[in-house]
C-alpha cells in the first residue's frame, strides 16, 4: 500500500511540475500534451522533456502499481498485468502512432 501512495505522490507531484513550472518553457505550450510527449521522445534531454516523459512513465505505470497493491498474494494479479499490457499498449499507440 505504501509503494501506491509513494507512485501516486511522485505521479502528482510530476505532473504539477510540469504544468506550473515547465509548461512555459516548451515550444508550442497551446497544443495537446500527447502531441508533447511525441516532441519530448526527440529532445528528451532537456529538463521540460525529460519531466514530462517521466510524468507518462509513471502514468503508464500506475494500474500496475494499483493492481498489485491489491491483488498481489492472489491469483488475480495475472489479470492485473494483462489488463495494464492494455493500458499501457493503447496510451502508447495513440501517443506515438496517432492511430
Amino acid at each position: 500500500m505504501w509503494l501506491l501512495i509513494l507512485h501516486s505522490f511522485a505521479l502528482l507531484f510530476f505532473a504539477l511540475l510540469f504544468a506550473f513550472r515547465f509548461r512555459k518553457l516548451v515550444p508550442h505550450p497551446e497544443t495537446n500534451v500527447l502531441e508533447q510527449i511525441q516532441v519530448a521522445t526527440n529532445d528528451w534531454k532537456s529538463t521540460p522533456h525529460w519531466v514530462l516523459l517521466l510524468t507518462f512513465i509513471l502514468f503508464l505505470f500506475y494500474p500496475l502499481t494499483l493492481g498489485f497493491s491489491f491483488f498481489l498474494r492472489t491469483d488475480a494479479n495475472v489479470v492485473v498485468v494483462i489488463l495494464w499490457v492494455i493500458w499501457a499498449y493503447n496510451w502508447s499507440k495513440y501517443t506515438f502512432w496517432r492511430e
